[in-house]
């Protein structure tokens, strides 16, 4: 296996690291505290061309390069894992019109979403769309295209999106996945306030009422959201686990720094053999969940058949997120549970990658039934 890599991800990695700390890192508590979307940010992220890593040069990228683009995430999570959800939410769109739109929907769509014009907003709470059902939003077929009517409760991006991709249960009970437009009659979009973490992230509730679709809002066949689901959940996976692993190596350095600085019984923390021993866990356990996303994202950007790598990545990942900042936090003493220090934002954003597409408790089970499946 090559462990090396290119040019061209190395340079990226520099260059948006570089972004991250002069540009993103000044910000990111100011953003936290008032809960405002990081647009000043998302749109200097467009610039720097994080999205060309998602498309082909036939639309406008550089070629698809899924382990670039994660590379690119972690570094972005490292300075604000809200800025970076929402860049992965833009991105995971991207892919489904590529992979699944039409020519008309391509062109109407994806120039805009890679400049950072439009918003789109993804749901989140998919888990049963494998057993037909997708929670209450209902397709029902009226002749001349179809009304959508229900509501998702968890939808990334819901308050601020221009559009949505949603699934919905056609006639067969089978899910189809659909483009709504925010100007269509009946569409209506809350945000969610007092998040716990991720506070700059627009997560809220898609209620749509009697909204009409045309075959044209159709993305791919009828009945084929299930597999489409499938690639956005395992997109999904492997982006949270990026940013659980952008978190821990914050984590990690604002503690590396803290013991450095701290002075108890007459020498830094650093020279304790305790802190030592929390220190070197932290560094191993960052490092080993990186090298688990990244080789997810590589072998999805190959388009190899995977069942659990993604899911295997996502759940080691944000277990590290939630332990490193939880260390971090025992490392600060009294300062870590201070909102004034930053391994307190880090901690609350950690918890997020845990439930997020999926808890890792479902992840768990479905790792386990594959095993059981491929284990005689």
């Amino acid at each position: 296996m090559e462990f090396q890599l290119t040019k061209i991800q190395k340079m990226t990695r520099r260059a948006m690291r570089e972004f991250v700390r002069q540009e993103v890192v000044p910000l990111a508590q100011a953003l936290d505290e008032t809960s405002e979307f990081p647009s000043a940010n998302y749109q200097q992220a467009f610039g720097l061309g994080i999205m060309d890593m998602a498309l082909p040069e036939s639309m406008g990228g550089l070629g698809e390069d899924f382990l670039g683009f994660i590379i690119a995430l972690d570094e972005f999570a490292y300075g604000n894992a809200a800025l970076a959800h929402s860049i992965s939410v833009t991105e995971a769109a991207l892919h489904l019109l590529y992979q699944y739109g039409t020519q008309k929907q391509q062109q109407r769509f994806i120039a805009r979403l890679h400049a950072g014009e439009i918003l789109a907003a993804l749901p989140t709470e998919l888990s049963d769309v494998d057993k037909r059902s997708v929670g209450s939003l209902r397709a029902e077929f009226d002749g001349n295209g179809y009304r959508l009517n229900g509501s998702l409760l968890q939808v990334a991006h819901a308050p601020i999106a221009d559009i949505a991709i949603v699934f919905a249960a056609t006639a067969n009970t089978t899910p189809s996945a659909f483009i709504v437009d925010r100007q269509m009659t009946g569409f209506k979009a809350t945000r969610h306030d007092a998040l716990m973490g991720m506070r700059s992230f627009p997560m809220g509730r898609l209620q749509l009422n009697d909204v009409h679709v045309t075959h044209d809002d159709l993305l791919g066949a009828e009945g084929n959201g299930g597999a489409i689901y499938g690639e956005l959940l395992r997109r999904s996976e492997t982006a949270i686990g990026a940013i659980a692993v952008g978190i821990s190596q914050a984590a990690l350095e604002e503690a590396v720094r803290h013991c450095k600085a701290r002075v108890q019984f007459g020498k830094p923390l650093a020279k304790m053999q305790a802190t030592q021993n929390k220190i070197a866990d932290m560094a191993a356990g960052v490092e080993a969940a990186r090298l688990l996303v990244y080789q997810a994202a590589f072998y999805l950007g190959q388009r190899s058949q995977l069942t659990t790598q993604t899911a295997i990545a996502k759940i080691i990942a944000s277990d590290q997120a939630v332990a490193a900042t939880q260390e971090a936090v025992q490392i600060h003493g009294g300062y870590g549970y201070m909102k004034d220090y930053t391994v307190e934002r880090l901690y609350r954003d950690a918890v997020f990658t845990q439930i997020y597409p999926t808890t890792n408790a479902t992840q768990r089970s479905n790792i386990a039934q594959a095993t059981y499946r491929t284990i005689r």
